[in-house]
């Protein structure tokens, strides 16, 4: 599995990753298990500083005292907490600050020049990028999974699946037509899955909704497919903190995180 498949979904997460910098700092942290506390994040940024004052020659000490302190605001409004680890990038001049928390605790390190992300491509191969689908009959949610967060990638809305309940021919023609329509969705939500899937840089399949409909979506996956299907998730489309669920579900499912 190449990392270099993998990077271009990371910087979809995080697109200000995606440009060439040659002044960022970088800097590489393990997180406070019991929750955010700004006086710990001070001392261990103090202690990284002053371990890699002396390693620095004077642009990089300079670089490093000025995007220090942005740094150690973004954590005070963020006060990220939940995960193992954190990476921070920052470059003033460029218009780059950008917290990405971590499924593992990392090495502390800082390094100035261009961006530090070979300790991130190697959680990549740990923790490889993921496909979500949360289906229904008539919609579908498609989101991507990277580093243990969840971020919106499509809402595909199919045709109106009407139900009826009277008896009789008629009624049993309306639900045929009914079941035709609802597969013609799910074959349209398989088949984005699969244009998503082929690019290469997800290389696992979550599938959550209704029990029938998330196995007819599945049944609809190709082979290659369905064997990369990590498991169910368990959400509903007209969840209020979908996202939020879905993240949750992410991390408890991968080891680690």
């Amino acid at each position: 599995m190449s990392t270099h498949t993998m990077m271009p979904t990371l910087k979809a997460f995080a697109p200000s990753l995606d440009k060439p910098y040659s002044r960022a700092l970088s800097v590489y942290l393990p997180m406070r298990s019991e929750g955010f506390d700004a006086r710990h994040y001070d001392l261990l940024i103090g202690h990284l500083v002053r371990r890699y004052r002396d390693r620095l020659g004077d642009e990089g000490r300079e670089v490093m005292e000025r995007e220090i302190p942005r740094v150690r605001a973004r954590l005070e409004l963020v006060r990220p907490a939940g995960s193992p680890g954190l990476a921070a990038f920052a470059d003033e001049q460029a218009g780059l600050l950008e917290l990405i928390r971590l499924p593992a605790e990392p090495e502390t390190r800082l390094e100035v020049g261009p961006l530090l992300l070979a300790p991130i491509e190697r959680l990549l191969e740990r923790y490889p990028p993921a496909l979500i689908a949360v289906v229904d009959k008539e919609e579908a949610r498609v989101f991507g999974a990277v580093l243990g967060e969840v971020f919106p990638l499509d809402h595909l809305i199919g045709k109106e699946v009407k139900h009826h309940k009277a008896g009789g021919t008629s009624a049993l023609s309306n639900q045929r037509k009914a079941e035709n329509r609802a597969r013609a969705n799910l074959t349209l939500f398989a088949s984005t899955i699969e244009r998503e899937m082929r690019v290469g840089s997800y290389h696992r399949i979550y599938v959550a909704g209704p029990v029938e409909a998330r196995a007819e979506f599945e049944k609809l996956l190709s082979p290659g497919l369905r064997r990369l299907i990590a498991g169910p998730l368990s959400a509903s489309l007209d969840s209020a903190e979908l996202q939020h669920q879905l993240r949750d579900q992410i991390q408890r499912a991968t080891p680690g995180v």
